[in-house]
């Protein structure tokens, strides 16, 4: 039985063997934390993660191997890196206007961060839940681990030794603040920087301290979220890059100025101390800050390059770069920053990480917080840059002062690439230009991108369509997409070449000639026109936007007015007018109306549960009897592992015509309103997810209002996975059903849920089939459930392809390709995804799917004679092997009757009858 949203399994006997050892010391721990051994307690801890004995114990699972000098003096080059990092992270490097700002409050920093240490929180104080540690687990990615070389699914393998050694090992971390010291230290792996020769030190630490971090970050970040900036977007939920983009190309006016500020070596140099006193500023304190004191303080590393490792130094200042928390505490030191500089009426700041904007119409308000902006920087430990940093405005250079930073000229720039998207956004095309300099930008990016694409997907021994497609969509479309909100600024003729570059990269993933039609192309790789594609992207980050007005309020409000037509309209430059007017153009014709989405309160990390999951062992291929006999043996196990189970069916449906419901049924509870058991209508267009979901809300609700216990049995695994995903697309149901499961574990209710595949014939899954189905009949409520993102998204999606299919359904009559398609669109050709020797019959079965054009209908010349005419009887649009070998009444007496082309074809190729054919009609030798 799998228990859980991820298929767990029990570890074999040769595993527990491995680690039973481990296990003993881990018991050890608990045994030192019991009386109170603190020195036995450290070196235990160290000696479990250490390099000479953990590691050589599970060796043989993790199989690494040592990597090989490349280098012609690696190790002279990795004690050099070192060296310069450790230098340059020292406190002694900062400029004596920046020492001086830190140490004037230091010995106040001091005092508050000891008695935040010296009080109690009962929140931060709260002991590790095992749910949290299952939840962290989950979650980590298969990363590179530190110098112990212990991986995640090691630690999941620990995490299932009896009694949860793990959890206590965290827990007694976390209740002494203690951070081992090999946790502290870490490996770096220089990282080229791109269009450089210098080097991003990325560190590699220990998947331990990985998993706690991540536990913490999830604490940290419920306490913090609603109290850091709103300006930062960096590394924080539901803000990302879009969000600054559109914020910006809609302030720009003719009349804007704005300075990008550049931080030097931002990470590397993060003050400590500044971080831990704004965290006693949020209210951070106890345990939590003691351990996050010990994370920062006494780090080492070491440089690995190109198989030689250097020695180990030590770092002042920064947090390491790979670490899960150091983001999240750059955020912290950077709200401090933000937290101390004057606010100036029309002048906003926005900060992703350390790429800060700063955007203002008064050239005299930017150089005052220019001027404070130093100052302020100085106070937190961080240093600018003057060289890197610009002004940018669309005025005129010389009407402009001169701006100026610590006494270092700032330079001005006509151009420039914010969070990887071009800053000014024209419109119109240059003169003595073909294409907009944007695009030829964008195309030469993405024609080195499919170099190694053309390699993946040769004819001969590439890969198969599919996964051609998915290496086009994740490494080369996604670029697009990335930009798409600079692009929307630009009118659809500039687009133009990015659609093209699309239809040859189709033409290659099909290995189909230039002939082939274009909706045919996209129809079978299920793609859409780029153009349409960016202005849907554009509308669909403007949705997200007004769902959630707090994350980029100034966008959110510009959309509002546009769309209001007694409201006035805002001054901006050509290129935002432009994106503006195309997202309103798309929620009018679409009737797309966003209403700002209810704020969910979440749960504590500590308090969130982990919903019981169970899943019947069995596939699509089985048999439906053998599917029927797991299940119901499934039911019964889930069923006796719960006291006075109630058995709860759920289903969701969605029909044709767009209607959507939900249903639940109970063969031992009486209905809800006692009127007989009825389903739920849902909005039209609701996602299959979404159905399952609001019956798995009802469900879970009907349970917890009448106090019992229950085990909820559903036939969607999405469903079932996205109560556990860390970003569901319908958040605020799942956030609805999670607090049901708070209340009902509070209250010692048992709730449990079950997967078993549908139409298997069990009663109570076709009770429940048959009352959705029912439910689609029924009038929506007054009351409307608010419609999730990925309702917008399909309303999106269903619009893109509607105008691809309007395209064929007008070229249809004169086209005979699109024709001979229409035989195989309704039935996809499920192209070969395994195996990397499948190319060659994936392009013959593309082939013959899309179908060849004859050469009258290449050249589009259907008054010549030679092209389209038979040679011999001059039918019209006959000149085809198939008519004269079959149809032509010429050489019908020459033919033999009732045979099928390829024999008919074998026939004609022997000498003797070639040789009459050709005596008596010379003409046919040069069809």
């Amino acid at each position: 039985m799998e228990h859980g949203l991820t298929f767990q399994r029990q570890p074999s006997p040769a595993h527990l063997q491995q680690y039973q050892t481990s296990r003993d010391e881990l018991i050890g721990l608990q045994q030192c934390a019991q009386t109170d051994s603190w020195h036995a307690l450290t070196d235990s801890i160290n000696h479990l993660t250490s390099v000479g004995t953990m590691w050589h114990k599970i060796k043989k699972i993790v199989k690494k191997r040592p990597r090989t000098a490349l280098h012609h003096s690696p190790m002279e080059y990795a004690q050099t890196l070192i060296d310069t990092w450790s230098t340059q992270s020292s406190l002694d490097n900062l400029p004596t206007p920046v020492q001086e700002a830190l140490s004037s409050q230091a010995n106040l920093r001091t005092l508050r961060l000891v008695d935040a240490l010296l009080q109690l929180d009962k929140e931060d104080d709260v002991p590790i839940t095992p749910q949290e540690l299952q939840r962290a687990l989950t979650r980590g990615t298969a990363t590179a681990p530190g110098e112990d070389g212990i991986t995640y699914s090691v630690l999941r393998l620990l995490h299932k030794v009896p009694d949860n050694p793990l959890l206590q090992l965290f827990n007694m971390c976390f209740q002494r603040g203690y951070v081992p010291s090999a946790w502290t230290s870490s490996i770096i792996v220089p990282i080229p920087k791109p269009g450089t020769d210098k080097f991003r030190p990325i560190s590699l630490t220990s998947c331990f301290c990985k998993v706690l971090e991540r536990i913490f970050l999830n604490r940290l970040i419920f306490r913090l979220q609603s109290k850091l900036s709103p300006r930062l977007y960096g590394f924080l939920p539901q803000r990302g890059t879009h969000h600054c983009l559109l914020d910006l190309y809609t302030r720009l006016s003719p009349t804007s100025v704005v300075a990008f500020i550049d931080l030097k070596s931002a990470f590397d140099i993060a003050n400590r101390d500044i971080i831990l006193d704004q965290l006693v500023a949020f209210g951070i304190k106890g345990n939590l800050l003691r351990w996050i004191r010990s994370y920062l303080s006494n780090r080492t590393a070491q440089v690995l390059f190109r198989g030689a490792c250097s020695t180990s130094r030590n770092f002042d200042l920064g947090t390491p770069q790979g670490g899960v928390l150091s983001p999240f505490l750059f955020n912290v030191l950077v709200h401090r920053l933000l937290a101390i500089l004057p606010d100036i009426p029309g002048t906003t700041i926005t900060c992703y990480a350390d790429d800060i904007c700063i955007h203002t119409d008064s050239p005299q308000n930017l150089q005052v917080l220019l001027h404070s902006f130093y100052d302020s920087s100085a106070a937190c430990g961080l240093i600018i840059s003057p060289d890197k940093s610009r002004i940018f405005s669309t005025r005129n250079p010389r009407t402009l002062p001169v701006f100026t930073v610590g006494g270092n000229v700032v330079p001005h720039c006509t151009q420039y690439t914010y969070l990887g998207a071009p800053v000014r956004v024209t419109p119109t095309i240059p003169a003595r230009q073909r294409i907009h300099p944007i695009v030829t930008d964008l195309l030469d990016r993405l024609e080195r991108r499919f170099i190694p694409v053309k390699w993946l997907a040769n004819n001969v021994k590439g890969v198969s369509i599919p996964v051609a497609r998915t290496i086009y969509i994740m490494f080369l479309r996604s670029v697009i997409d990335y930009l798409s909100p600079a692009l929307c600024q630009l009118p659809k003729t500039a687009l133009q070449p990015l659609e093209k570059f699309q239809n040859r990269v189709m033409r290659f993933i099909l290995g189909c000639p230039a002939s082939t039609r274009i909706v045919n192309m996209l129809t079978e790789l299920n793609l859409t026109p780029l153009v349409d594609r960016i202005y849907a992207n554009v509308t669909y980050f403007s949705i997200k936007c007004l769902c959630s007005p707090h994350l980029a309020p100034h966008y959110s409000n510009v959309i509002l007015a546009a769309l209001n037509p007694d409201m006035p309209r805002p001054h901006l430059r050509p290129g935002g007018r432009n994106l503006i007017r195309t997202v309103c153009a798309d929620f009018q014709r679409l009737a797309i109306d966003v209403p700002a989405a209810e704020v969910v309160p979440e749960l504590p990390p500590w308090r969130e549960p982990l919903p019981f999951v169970s899943f019947t062992p069995t596939s699509k291929t089985a048999h439906p009897l053998l599917q029927k006999q797991l299940a119901l043996e499934t039911i019964a196990c889930v069923s006796a592992s719960v006291p006075t189970a109630h058995h709860l069916y759920v289903d969701g449906s969605m029909q044709a015509d767009g209607s959507a419901a939900c249903a639940v049924f109970s063969p031992t509870l009486e209905p809800p309103g006692g009127d007989g058991w009825i389903g739920r209508r849902l909005p039209d267009t609701s996602s299959s997810t979404y159905c399952e979901l609001n019956g798995l809300l009802d469900a879970v609700t009907l349970l917890t209002e009448r106090r019992l216990n229950g085990v909820i049995i559903c036939d969607s695994k999405s469903a079932l996975h996205a109560l556990s995903s860390p970003r569901p697309a319908d958040n605020h149901i799942v956030r609805d059903i999670l607090c049901r499961l708070a209340y009902a574990h509070d209250n010692t209710l048992v709730v449990s849920f079950l997967w078993v595949p549908s139409h298997v014939g069990i009663a109570g899954n076709d009770t429940v089939d048959s009352l959705a189905k029912a439910a689609c009949d029924l009038e929506l409520p007054v009351i409307r459930t608010p419609p999730s993102l990925r309702h917008y998204k399909t309303i999106l999606c269903s619009a893109m392809h509607t105008l691809t299919a309007n395209r064929r359904n007008a070229e249809r009559a004169h086209s005979v390709s699109i024709q001979h398609y229409d035989n195989f669109i309704d039935t996809s050709h499920k192209y070969r995804r395994h195996g990397l020797l499948v190319r060659r019959h994936n392009i013959v079965s593309a082939r013959l799917r899309l179908g060849y054009r004859p050469v009258w209908q290449v050249c589009q010349t259907e008054d010549v004679s030679h092209y389209s005419t038979c040679k011999l009887c001059h039918l019209a649009k006959a000149n085809t092997l198939e008519h004269y070998c079959l149809a032509c009444p010429t050489v019908k007496d020459l033919l033999p009757q009732g045979q099928d082309l390829i024999y008919v074809c074998k026939y004609l190729l022997q000498n003797e009858n070639l040789d009459v054919l050709l005596m008596r009609y010379p003409y046919f030798g040069g069809c």
